[in-house]
């Protein structure tokens, strides 16, 4: 089985090689890359093309080169449909592989054939590459990643697999990794390896990190799980129950609110509605976070009266 390994660039001149030079050090050798330059302003495509003039083989690697910018999810879609292996695996441009990553998915993926998802532990890593920790949330999947949230990176799905979806949705331009998840387990069964085989940077730069982008990929994410939700009341497939779906919902919500304090978005109405929906969905649930949450809007309220007076 081949590993198409896809890697949706933008911008990242200064660290893509990292990744591309983690996966020439694949112990797994039949893989090939999918790079897709989404337009880039700096200097990637020069570094793609004297990275691939010095590799060993560049017939594994396919190289699409955009001249605009159509979006991390389009882009990825665009590395999936270009791409000629059994399995597909995703890479992101500031991140790197562990060398046996590619082997330990194809193995289990060749062990599974009714696997749509396999997915492993990664490791966060500071801008400079040096491990941080093991991510604590991953973890297998009991039931459905829809309530549980534990597929993470290294994350690979079968091509057959992706073809019964509808791929990566354009619309979202955050979390459109999560939505594409959810399709997948409504199609196959998802299978963790519970090694650390992903190098994840965290830095100012990444898509869905600081408090602005989290409150913006929750947005998405919502979108997301509204959207899986739909698909299950038709088909059935992996439904949570009543009970479950409004937990879910009011625990979204409330993150939102959370997220919304700390952010640099302005406060107000989507604020009161994202904590009003927690209550209303799971009215008793998480009652003392609400409360902070609460609590901390009106200290908030009364400290910018206090400095409008002031002034």
């Amino acid at each position: 089985m081949k590993c198409s390994i896809v890697v949706a660039n933008y911008n990242h001149a200064d660290v893509l090689t990292q990744a591309l030079g983690s996966i020439e050090q694949q112990t797994y050798t039949n893989w090939e890359v999918v790079i897709v330059d989404d337009g880039s302003t700096d200097n990637s495509l020069a570094v793609i093309n004297d990275y691939l003039a010095n590799v060993q083989d560049p017939k594994k690697y396919k190289l699409v080169h955009l001249s605009d910018n159509i979006g991390l999810p389009r882009a990825k879609h665009l590395c999936v449909i270009n791409s000629s292996g059994e399995v597909v695996a995703i890479c992101d441009p500031d991140d790197m592989l562990h060398a046996e990553a590619v082997e330990k998915v194809m193995q289990a993926h060749m062990h599974s054939p009714n696997a749509s998802v396999v997915f492993t532990n990664m490791y966060r890593c500071s801008p400079d590459m040096s491990i941080c920790e093991i991510c604590q949330e991953a973890g297998p999947v009991l039931f459905n990643n829809l309530l549980e949230n534990k597929i993470s990176a290294f994350a690979s799905f079968k091509r057959e697999a992706y073809d019964k979806t509808s791929g990566f949705d354009p619309n979202l331009t955050l979390g459109s990794d999560q939505d594409l998840y959810y399709k997948l387990e409504e199609v196959g069964d998802v299978v963790y390896i519970n090694e650390p085989l992903y190098y994840y940077r965290i830095w100012p730069r990444g898509v869905s990190q600081g408090f602005d982008n989290y409150v913006r990929s929750r947005d998405f994410k919502l979108i997301a799980v509204k959207n899986a939700i739909q698909r299950r009341q038709l088909s059935g497939v992996k439904m949570p129950s009543k009970k479950e779906i409004r937990v879910l919902l009011s625990e979204i919500h409330l993150l939102q609110a959370e997220g919304l304090m700390y952010s640099q978005q302005d406060l107000g109405r989507k604020f009161i509605k994202h904590l009003g929906l927690s209550i209303l969905y799971n009215p008793i649930g998480n009652l003392t976070r609400k409360i902070k949450t609460a609590f901390l809007l009106s200290r908030i309220k009364r400290n910018l009266m206090k400095a409008s007076g002031e002034a």
